[in-house]
Order: structure tokens, then sequence, then C-alpha cells
């Protein structure tokens, strides 16, 4: 399987209640998908977004927060923030 394959294929959740994320049906997450991906609790997560740390940028779509999966992916390839602006 190749990075690219694998970035497709993310897993989400512990290995009891695992599910996979197509990444190809649509191009964003929301932030608590997000936070699964990245292995850590939703709440830490809506906190790192408030403080502005989130590691990628998060998108305010209505009432939701989003995460591009592009921005996520480059995170987890790259291991670097992701900086909007």
């Amino acid at each position: 399987m190749t990075t690219s394959e694998e970035v497709e294929s993310l897993k989400l959740g512990n290995s009891s209640g695992a599910r996979q994320v197509d990444v190809t049906t649509c191009a964003t997450v929301s932030l608590v998908e997000a936070a699964r991906v990245l292995g850590i609790h939703r709440s830490t997560a809506w906190d790192l977004h408030k403080r502005g740390e989130f590691p990628v940028p998060v998108l305010q779509v209505g009432h939701g927060l989003r995460v591009a999966k592009v921005h996520l992916e480059q995170f987890l390839l790259k291991g670097e923030a992701i900086r909007s602006g």
C-alpha cells in the first residue's frame, strides 16, 4: 500500500471500535474525525482549536468545524504544523 493509499484509508477510533474514513467522498472531515485520525481526544482538539494551536487550519462551516483532508494529509506525511493565512 502506498503512502497515498494509507492516508486515504485512515483508521478512526480504537481497535475495538475502529472504522474507516473514506477520504475520497468529501474534501473535509469534522474536527472530531480529525482528532481521531491524529489520535487525540475530541476535547483536546477543541482546546487546541480555541487556543489557535490545532496543527492544521480549522474551517467554520455553518455551526460546524471542519478540517480539509489535504491539510491533514500534509501534516501526517510531513509531521509539520500547517498554518493558515
